[in-house]
C-alpha cells in the first residue's frame, strides 16, 4: 500500500508573520508541508508620525498592549529606544508573546527586566488578557485602574472590548494605529493560487488544511471566491483549524466542511492535524 502523504497546512497569517519563525520551523521538522496564502496584508500606518510620537512616550504609560503579532513587529520596528521598564506589556496570547520576545532579541534587548502579561493559550483573546491583567492592577500605585494610562497598539479599527472594559474600570485608554490591514489584492497570481489550493484533487496542496487565525481573514477569503470563479460550496470539501471560537463560527458560516478548534501553538496544531 502507498504511504500516506504528509499533512499539508495552509498558513493564512500576514506575510510579515508567516516566515520561518519557530512555529513554522517546528511544523516543517515534524513533516508538515506548509503553504502560505496570507488573507491579510500588513501595510504602514496612514499616520506614521502619530504612531512614532506615541511610542516615544511609552515611559509615560503604565501599560502598552500590542494587540497582535503584527502590532508587535510594527511597534518595535518604529521604536527608537529600548522598551522602558516602567511600561508593562500586555499580550493577547502566546503567539504575540513569542513575537515580542523574538523582536526584542533581534534588537539586542532582553525581556528579563520587563513586566510581560499575556493571555494563556487556552484563552488567547481580550477576555483572557483582561483576567491576566488583574495582577498588574494590584501592583499599580493606586491599586486600581482609575487614572492608569494604557496604550493600545493596533492596526486601525478592531474589536474594542478590551479598550471599553479598561475605560469602564477608570483607565485612560489611548489608541494608536501602528499598521493597517488590507485584504489581498484580487490579482491573477492570487486568484490562480487560490484555485490551486481549493482544487478538488491534486494541486500543490491537495487536501491541505486551512489554519485560520482571524475572522477578518475568513471574510477576505470569502470575498476572493467570486473573482476566482469559485462557488462557496467548494469549501465544503475542505477542513479548517480555527484558533478561536469566533473564527470557527465564521468559518462554519462560510461553508467549510469541517472546522476544528486548536490553540495556536505547535503541539496543538500537530495534534489537530493527526486527528482525521
Amino acid at each position: 500500500m502507498p504511504a500516506n502523504p504528509p499533512p499539508s497546512l495552509i498558513l493564512t497569517r500576514p506575510q510579515a508573520e508567516a516566515g520561518d519563525d519557530a512555529r513554522s520551523l517546528a511544523l516543517r521538522q515534524a513533516g508538515v508541508v506548509l503553504h502560505h496564502f496570507p488573507l491579510i496584508r500588513i501595510l504602514p500606518p496612514r499616520d506614521a508620525a502619530a504612531a512614532a510620537q506615541a511610542l516615544a512616550a511609552l515611559a509615560d504609560f503604565d501599560l502598552a498592549v500590542p494587540v497582535s503579532p503584527a502590532a508587535v513587529h510594527a511597534a518595535l520596528g518604529m521604536l527608537r529606544t529600548p522598551w522602558p521598564e516602567a511600561c508593562a506589556v500586555g499580550l493577547v496570547g502566546p503567539g504575540s508573546r513569542a513575537a515580542f520576545e523574538q523582536a526584542l532579541r533581534a534588537r539586542g534587548e532582553s525581556s528579563d527586566t520587563l513586566r510581560i502579561i499575556s493571555a494563556p493559550a487556552e484563552a488567547a483573546d481580550s477576555e483572557g488578557l483582561w483576567l491576566a491583567l488583574q495582577g498588574l492592577c494590584a501592583s499599580l500605585p493606586q491599586r486600581r485602574w482609575a487614572d492608569a494610562r494604557v496604550l493600545l497598539l493596533r492596526g486601525g479599527a478592531g474589536r474594542d472590548w478590551l479598550a471599553d472594559t479598561l475605560t469602564a474600570a477608570g483607565a485612560r485608554v489611548y489608541r494608536v494605529s501602528v499598521y493597517r490591514r488590507e485584504a489581498p489584492a484580487p490579482d491573477e497570481a492570487t486568484l490562480t493560487r487560490l484555485r490551486s489550493l481549493l482544487a478538488d484533487s491534486g494541486g500543490s496542496a491537495g487536501r491541505a488544511t486551512w489554519l485560520l487565525t482571524a475572522s477578518e481573514g475568513v471574510r477576505n477569503l470569502q470575498n476572493l471566491l467570486a473573482p476566482a470563479g469559485l462557488q462557496a460550496s467548494v469549501l465544503g470539501q475542505h477542513r479548517a483549524l480555527a484558533t478561536h471560537a469566533r473564527i470557527a463560527a465564521s468559518a462554519r458560516e462560510m461553508g467549510f466542511g469541517r472546522v476544528d478548534l486548536c490553540t495556536p501553538d505547535t503541539a496543538s496544531i500537530l495534534q489537530a492535524l493527526r486527528v482525521s
